[in-house]
């Protein structure tokens, strides 16, 4: 009885997590903003344009303000996985059947690039107390590594990747988000 009294204590007393790693892509209703900054300061704003038929759309602006570039778009399912992005140039990348990044566990898909090369990937996801962490194999081995911390929508707070070929590093974090 006592294990079942400190075990239900722990469980209250430890901080909430999201229910899954998935994002809640419905309540980004259209207008909805979530502004993204680098270490280096350069910012990256994610307007959500609205949903047909499941189908999420997020247009990207370099900046946060009124005059920030048009720096392309991206389409998400309701639970976050992108499908598909588009450069401001047009060119299209593919995720088929999806990106990976919300989903638990070993997860295989392709990179279908605008060229038409196919990148095939397998990506490791497991939920972390915030959030979540994840490893990425290509053909040739490990390609990356990464986490994100999660709101109670799934949304992020805070992401870290490093490249695992050449060393790189790069860290974002939520300057803000405006739900509509």
């Amino acid at each position: 009885m006592r294990l079942l009294i400190t075990a239900t204590l722990a469980a209250l007393l430890s901080p909430p997590l999201h229910a899954d790693i998935s994002m809640e892509a419905a309540r980004f209703a259209p207008g909805s903003l979530l502004v993204m900054q680098d270490e280096d300061g350069n910012v990256v704003s994610h307007l959500a344009r609205g949903e047909v038929q499941g189908i999420y759309r997020f247009d990207l602006y370099d900046g946060a303000t009124d005059d920030a570039l048009y720096a392309g778009r991206y389409y998400t399912d309701a639970r976050g996985e992108v499908l598909l992005s588009v450069t401001a140039q047009g060119a299209v990348t593919r995720f088929e059947p999806y990106s990976c990044a919300r989903t638990l566990g070993e997860c295989t898909y392709e990179i279908v690039h605008a060229d038409g090369r196919r990148e095939p990937r397998v990506r490791e996801t497991l939920q972390t107390e915030l959030g979540l962490s994840w490893t990425e194999w290509g053909r040739e081995g490990p390609i990356a590594t990464g986490g994100t911390t999660l709101d109670e929508i799934g949304a992020p707070n805070e992401s870290w990747r490093r490249d695992l070929r050449n060393g790189d590093r790069s860290r974002v974090h939520r300057l803000s988000l405006a739900l509509q």
